[in-house]
């Protein structure tokens, strides 16, 4: 064995270098493994031609209500949000739009401009979801996870608005939308779009508690100033400060074990790392199966990571670096222009629907998504200043299948996508394009392996795939059947989008596991959750 530390962490993504930074402070020696030669996972940010562009995660969804945020000073460090009032506008035909606001008030004047008998609907709506998000949807993102019978119990017993929690819980996201009787296509087709953004399904049963998540959290969020790299450079930061160690450029090859106990680690270039805890933030394939190979570990582990499912459909990403004005939207209100997010391409649920389905198939001819000009909102995403023009980064997303050539396809289809934005906002029909770099679902995996076929969110969201059941119940604690192995990636509750969950609260069982200091508090939200019975009593 090599170097002996008392937690070896695998991948310098946002969990686990959140997990290095609380175990570092807590007194415990860390060691970061990174195959990649920059940590961030999905937080990436490149520079080209004075360009910045976030090749992957962008839409901060928590942003200052994620506990690290106070707990390590990343915002004392300089991380800062950008969160404009308008947030996303949708654009349907004949120049009609909704848009919604970080106000409710002003969301609720949008919808009424096109369909005065959903704007009450509307209202009640993000009541409610903005209420379910405060009182039990996100402080539990920041506790463990609770077995689902003993969930529902709990919410069941705690009053009226526990018992919507369990009852929209049975539904399908699409059926929670539908539940509050809109009239008017266009409406039902913006919000339901919101709650499949990011490929969730819409007819998954069991999932409903995840609309009222995406209808709250996506018109409250925030770019990261400068790029969302900024914030996985303050954790690595933190991490160091800390005592930690970052090895980067190289990749786990194999996990070490001895007495039925993982004792460590073996890199590729053959370093080992001895450790009391290996924390890893891989996928369950890399974790159970690869690092694994050859071992004798728990049957329901292999069976488990064998059986694991990976989101149908993923995105392309295209990232432009441009001189010309920001996108002028013809015969649209100026609300749409000043929107952090512009959707386009959906008139109806079944425009909605029926790209999901086209895309599982592979099936590219229809051309729809969303789109935000980065430097807008964030001068430092483009050059200060060039002599003919005004430069600015644009992000288009559009939902795309894993198996296509996208050797061949990326290109035209990008080229596609910005000829698309400019039908509605002809003005950058003239744009002087200077970077342009399109990321398909397949450069996803390429750059980011534990994001198999693209899978954004580490895997699929499904009732069986979520909460206690993530990756698979016998890990759910964060512990795993295998003394010494913990997991703390996306592929655990309560998931991805850049959340920091995960390894926030598997920092705490590790902690407690190896004997450490526990210096950070339970926030506050979590507290009052538990004394409005929402979740268990802390033990």
């Amino acid at each position: 064995m090599g170097e002996a530390y008392d937690v070896v962490v695998l991948g310098a993504g946002p969990n686990g270098l959140t997990c290095a930074a609380y175990l570092a402070r807590a007194g415990a020696k860390v060691a970061v493994v990174e195959r990649n030669v920059e940590t961030g996972g999905g937080l990436v940010t490149q520079e080209l031609s004075g360009f910045k562009l976030n090749y992957h995660a962008t839409y901060m969804m928590l942003g200052e209500l994620m506990p690290p945020m106070a707990d390590l000073g990343l915002l004392d460090g300089g991380v800062r949000f950008v969160r404009p009032d308008s947030q996303v506008s949708f654009l349907f035909l004949g120049g009609k739009s909704v848009t919604l606001f970080t106000d409710p008030e002003r969301s609720i004047a949008s919808v009424a401009a096109i369909s005065p008998a959903d704007a009450e609907r509307y209202g009640a709506m993000r009541r409610e979801v903005d209420r379910l998000c405060e009182a039990f949807l996100v402080p539990a993102t920041f506790a463990p996870a609770v077995e689902p019978i003993e969930q529902v119990e709990l919410l069941k017993g705690a009053g009226k608005l526990g018992e919507r929690i369990a009852e929209i819980s049975e539904l399908t996201p699409q059926e929670y939308v539908d539940s509050f009787g809109f009239s008017d296509g266009r409406v039902r087709a913006a919000l339901l779009y919101l709650t499949a953004m990011f490929g969730l399904e819409p007819d998954e049963g069991g999932m409903g508690f995840m609309a009222p998540v995406y209808l709250s959290r996506l018109v409250q969020s925030a770019l990261v100033r400068g790029g969302s790299h900024q914030l996985s450079s303050m954790l690595r930061r933190r991490t160091e400060e800390a005592g930690g160690s970052v090895v980067v450029g190289r990749a786990a090859r194999k996990l070490l074990t001895r007495g039925g106990k993982a004792v460590g680690v073996r890199l590729d270039d053959g370093t080992a790392l001895e450790a009391k805890a290996v924390v890893s933030t891989l996928n369950p394939e890399q974790t159970f199966l690869h690092l694994l190979e050859g071992e004798r570990i728990a049957p329901e582990l292999t069976d488990g990571a064998k059986n694991y499912e990976w989101e149908k459909w993923s995105l392309f990403v295209a990232n432009w670096g441009v001189v010309t004005g920001p996108p002028q939207y013809r015969g649209y209100g100026e609300q749409v222009a000043s929107s952090l997010i512009a959707v386009m391409g959906y008139e109806s649920p079944d425009d909605v629907l029926s790209h999901i389905e086209e895309v599982k198939r592979g099936d590219l001819s229809r051309m729809a998504g969303h789109g935000t000009v980065c430097s807008q909102f964030d001068p430092l995403m483009a050059p200060g200043h060039v002599p003919f023009g005004s430069p600015h980064t644009l992000r288009w997303e559009s939902w795309a299948p894993f198996d296509t050539n996208w050797q061949s396809e990326a290109g035209p289809y990008a080229e596609r996508a910005l000829s698309f934005w400019a039908s509605y906002a002809p003005n950058l029909k003239d744009a002087n394009v200077r970077v342009s770099v399109a990321w398909s679902p397949k450069d996803i995996e390429t750059h980011l392996p534990t994001m198999k076929r693209g899978s954004i969110k580490h895997g699929s969201y499904t009732s069986l795939q979520m909460g206690h059941n993530r990756p698979f119940p016998e890990c759910s604690s964060y512990r795993t059947p295998l003394e010494g192995l913990y997991v703390a990636g996306a592929s655990v509750h309560p998931g991805g989008m850049v959340i920091l969950g995960p390894g926030y609260n598997a920092a705490r069982v590790v902690a407690l596991d190896l004997g450490l200091n526990v210096w950070w508090r339970e926030p506050e939200m979590v507290q009052r959750a538990r004394q409005a019975g929402f979740l268990p009593a802390r033990g």
